[in-house]
């Protein structure tokens, strides 16, 4: 057996480079930024976590609130019966249970870290409203109810940052009605057109 033998070099490029050791050290710093940090939703860190800690105080008893909440608003907006009339008869099943779904829509929009889940999220909650002939003013008007129903219910732990949230998830719904274009995202699939889902 023949042994075939190599020499190696073991010279490399880097040895004849000259290192300036300026370009390493001292690394300059990051410039500081001083204030908030926002999310991608344009939330604050603050109320975002804010909101997130007054919703699950709140989760546990969201069936109650949301009947609360529901009842005051249809009495002082009886108007809005209309919306839930199917065929000429009130529909008390979907009128019932408007109220939950109300509160775990809210739980989810306030959970959702995705900022294109949650204007999808927010476009087809506006759109399925829009198709039902919802006025605008009653969803403002049950939003801003909910609102302060839960900063009172939490009046003990309320916060600077969790008005401001629930002021800026506010705001969130204003922007998206005034900005009233079609939009081709939605969040959920829809049932088939021969079911009429208002």
């Amino acid at each position: 057996m023949s042994r075939i033998l190599s020499t190696i070099s073991v010279h490399s490029i880097a040895d004849e480079s000259v290192i300036d050791m300026k370009d390493i050290f001292p690394k300059k710093l990051p410039e500081l930024h001083v204030g908030p940090v926002y999310d991608d939703n344009g939330f604050t860190l603050s109320e975002r976590l804010a909101l997130r800690q007054a919703w699950k105080v709140i989760k546990p008893f969201e069936r109650r609130y949301g009947k609360e909440i529901y009842f005051t608003f249809l009495m002082e907006n009886y108007k809005v019966f209309e919306n839930f009339r199917w065929k000429g008869k009130l529909d008390l099943q979907r009128l019932h249970g408007h109220s939950l779904n109300f509160m775990r829509f809210l739980c989810a929009v306030i959970d959702q870290n995705d900022p294109v889940v949650f204007q999808a999220m927010l476009n087809d909650m506006y759109n399925m409203h829009n198709r039902c002939h919802v006025n605008f003013e009653y969803m403002e008007i049950l939003v801003k109810a909910l609102i302060s129903y839960v900063l009172d219910k939490l009046h003990d732990v309320r916060s600077a940052s969790l008005q401001s949230g629930f002021q800026k998830l506010l705001d969130k719904f204003h922007t998206f009605v005034i900005d009233d274009r079609p939009k081709g995202i939605t969040y959920s699939i829809r049932p088939s057109d021969d079911i009429d889902v208002c």
